[in-house]
């Protein structure tokens, strides 16, 4: 392991030493540069003539040049001598454009800042009054864009109100996440992986404030750069970070019913070579749930009942810390630190009444049982990065160390009331405690480089080192109410040990030839995974070597139309939960454990896209297919004894595929709606389990701009039937209600948001087995109104500064 570290770190200053000199020697080279670009419409891509540009010195903000765009919307600056330089493009009826740290060098004297898009400014109607406005849900190459801040409805939420509005993405009770039927997403914070590790994407989600969040990028088939876990994908949390100078930030309250509050608050300081950044949220969130199940069993040959009903209450409190620094000594060099801590808990009270019937429908054993669980988690996550650019347009180096630590503790106390079968107590109560101590440590260690190379194309490649290390341990005790003690049960004491290393190297070569673009990817990767039960010594080992190619092409074609088609192969690694050999027997009657035997499942993913902007109206559609080898899934039985045992096994295969349309458009100059329809079927093989039918969903986010400060938003979501291996999901329906008031010239905000306005939001299963078939109902409360205020600190700078886009902040690739 040390050889290898040593290894990693020479090729890393490899990198950038060979980077530093691509500097080279810059005499010889003009004196004068030059500058230009060319100025569109943002929203339908037209040309803008007689645009005004002008050129400011970014030090002192005097005017260095000007001129105006021609018809076909291009500009050009002519003898600018070296420096860096703030360029405006202003437009009547546009809002103004600003680009930041435009640079002329000797060895670079022309720069080409492309296209530069302006949004429409405040339009005067008859009585009413809009402003133009970035689009809710922006579909790009490989990826959707959801702009938080534009979605009313996520006001007082977490990342799970967010993620539930994105095309084709589902999330259960438990706020775990599907895309077009498959949960294993791969979740990345700002393009970084969770300090929260070893939790379901449902506790990462739901400790995410809303408020926190700039946008959400789900990519569907990532290039080769990325990691390649995830067969669902990658969803890409943005936190925000403004990079404004002087100080800036906001701060924001939030009040639902039931006790639910929110408060965060944002902010920076910009200073010409340092920049602070800072942020602080605390949450609190209190609601009640209630569920039912009802199993039919059929144990040799005999019909049998078990009938729950469960009542309980969720409590949840976060409190997150995130600070860092940007240095950027000269043009070139840019080094930054941050941290992140987060302290939250998840608490629950339950009561679970379970009945026994035989096939009469006759009580033959009836129990309740009550549970009071505390679970604390505190995670911390350093990071250091580096970025260095050159004066060649688009070359750049960077690389990252991360180091996240996470522990959670979780006791819970269990008292079992046994009734006779008549319903009386019996007197026999049985009290136990579970104890649990988790704790994981992760290293990740990148680099990035990429080069441009005039004629040639562009050339990327990097390194990426992951090193998990987590330990498990679970404790049970049984009271003894002759001896007035805590006894220790030793058939359920475990210490589990699991460590997983990734060793990744890839390489990107991308051209583009007229209106075609193309992309080629390979990642190489080994994975070395060792897991040890260390009181019974039992181990196992799993060392594998696996190629991920990827291939993106894109042709331009006219009137303003596109086809892209990507492939990409992707893995999905069984988890430390996954693997862990514990047995939960919270409910004595369905139990769950891990399978140490699970071996990663494959995906290969195929999708054809196409485009087309129809003025300001946008329609971006999609054909996907997708194949999975040792698909991993849940997987019951009931035994004998009529107890279910619920754990993870690799099927034979799972084979999905199907349409999307999203549909962008602005109906009225007041109403704008984004819809979206995914028609899929999912297939399930192997196992016993031969399932498969299917599914749709659909959701149309309306807004209604009656005036400039004034605003309202409907959002309609509606998931048909969808089958997972054995289980199937029922339909579900939810709207959600939201309105925002601005005041002083948008510095303070008022918002109001109902979620679930008619609470219909509910989740009904059916599973099946070889001799059971159970239906359940959950249903968690959804029906929560909110009125949230937010203050920005900073009203003279609201409005941010745009850099030159940064290849890998988009996650592009073109």
């Amino acid at each position: 392991m040390f050889r290898k570290i040593i290894v990693i770190i020479l090729l890393l200053l490899s990198q950038i030493s060979f980077a530093q000199n691509r500097s080279g020697n810059q005499q010889g080279f003009p004196v004068s540069g030059k500058i230009k670009g060319k100025v569109i419409d943002a929203q339908t891509k037209q040309v803008i003539e007689y645009c005004n540009i002008v050129l400011f010195n970014l030090s002192d903000t005097s005017m260095v040049s000007g001129t105006i765009t021609n018809k076909e919307g291009n500009f050009v600056l002519d003898n600018i001598r070296p420096g860096i330089y703030l360029l405006r493009a202003s437009f009547i009826g546009y809002d103004n454009r600003s680009i930041d740290s435009v640079r002329i060098t000797p060895r670079a004297p022309e720069v080409d800042l492309g296209i530069i898009a302006l949004d429409e400014k405040t339009i005067e109607l008859t009585n009413v009054v809009v402003t133009g406005e970035k689009e809710v849900i922006i579909n790009n190459l490989d990826k959707k864009v959801i702009n938080v801040e534009k979605d009313l409805t996520n006001v007082g939420g977490t990342a799970v109100d967010v993620v539930q509005n994105i095309p084709s993405v589902s999330v259960d009770a438990d706020g775990n996440v599907s895309y077009r039927g498959n949960q294993n997403i791969r979740i990345l914070i700002d393009g970084k992986p969770s300090e929260l590790l070893g939790l379901g994407s449902g506790d990462v989600l739901s400790n995410i404030p809303a408020s926190q969040i700039e946008s959400i990028e789900l990519v569907t088939n990532p290039s080769a750069r990325y990691d390649p876990e995830g067969t669902g994908g990658i969803l890409n949390i943005v936190l925000k970070k403004r990079i404004n100078g002087g100080l800036n930030g906001n701060i924001s309250l939030t009040g639902g019913t039931g006790e639910k509050f929110n408060g965060s608050l944002n902010f920076n300081y910009k200073l010409p070579d340092v920049n602070f950044f800072a942020s602080i949220d605390s949450r609190i969130h209190n609601a009640d749930n209630n569920g039912n199940s009802l199993r039919t069993n059929n144990i040799n040959n005999t019909l049998s009942f078990l009938d729950q009903v469960n009542n309980g209450a969720f409590n949840h409190f976060g409190h997150n810390f995130t600070a860092g620094v940007d240095i950027t000594p000269d043009n070139y060099n840019t080094y930054t630190f941050s941290l992140r801590y987060r302290k939250f808990g998840f608490d629950t009270e339950s009561l679970l009444k379970s009945k026994n019937l035989n096939s009469l429908s006759e009580i033959t054993r009836y129990f309740e049982r009550s549970s009071d669980a505390t679970r604390r988690m505190n995670a911390l996550q350093y990071t250091l990065s580096y970025k260095r650019t050159f004066d060649t347009k688009g070359a750049e180096l960077t690389a990252d160390v991360i180091l996240g630590d996470f522990q959670m503790k979780r006791n819970e106390d269990f008292i079992q009331t046994n009734f006779d079968n008549n319903l009386n107590p019996t007197g026999n109560n049985l009290l136990q405690k579970g104890l649990s101590d988790n704790k994981n440590l992760q290293w990740t260690i990148q680099s990035n480089y990429i080069n441009p190379i005039e004629g040639f194309g562009r050339i990327e490649t990097g390194f990426k080192v992951t090193l998990k290390n987590f330990n498990s341990k679970n404790d049970y005790l049984d009271y003894d109410n002759n001896g007035n003690l805590w006894l220790n049960d030793t058939t359920r004491k475990t210490d589990f040990d699991y460590k997983e290393n990734v060793y990744a190297f890839y390489g990107i070569y991308s051209n583009k030839i007229n209106e075609f673009q193309y992309q080629l990817g390979l990642r190489v990767e080994q994975a070395e995974v060792t897991g040890t039960e260390n009181l019974t010594n039992i181990s196992f080992t799993n060392d594998y070597f696996s190629l991920y190619p990827t291939v993106h092409l894109v042709q331009g074609l006219p009137d303003q139309q596109e086809i892209q088609l990507s492939y990409s192969r992707r893995v999905e690694r069984p988890n430390n939960r996954q693997l862990n050999p514990y047995i939960d027997r919270s409910d004595s009657l369905n139990i769950s454990y891990g399978n140490p035997e699970l071996k990663p499942e494959y995906i290969n993913s195929l999708e054809l896209g196409y485009s087309k902007l129809f003025g300001k109206s946008a329609l971006t559609s999609s054909i996907f297919y997708r194949y999975t080898n040792d698909a991993i899934t849940n997987y019951t039985i009931v035994n004998d004894n009529g107890i279910t045992e619920t754990t993870w096994r690799n099927l034979a295969k799972n084979l999905s595929y199907g349409l999307e349309l999203t549909l962008s458009s602005p109906l009225f100059e007041w109403f704008r709606t984004n819809t979206s329809f995914t028609y899929f079927r999912n297939e399930f093989e192997g196992l016993g389990i031969s399932n498969s039918d299917y599914s749709w969903l659909a959701k149309m986010n309306n807004t209604f701009m009656l005036s400039k400060d004034f605003n309202f938003q409907i959002n309609l979501n509606y998931n048909a039937p969808t089958i997972m291996g054995q289980s199937k999901m029922k339909e579900q329906f939810a709207t959600d209600f939201a309105m925002k008031k601005d005041f002083l010239d948008g510095q303070l905000s008022l918002t109001f948001r109902v979620s679930d306005v008619f609470n219909t939001r509910k989740w009904e299963s059916e599973t099946i087995g070889q001799n059971f078939v159970t239906s359940s109902y959950r249903k968690m409360e959804s029906r929560i109104a909110y009125l949230g205020i937010s203050y920005k600190l900073s009203p003279n700078n609201n409005r941010e500064k745009e850099r030159r886009p940064r290849d890998e902040e988009g996650m592009d690739e073109f």
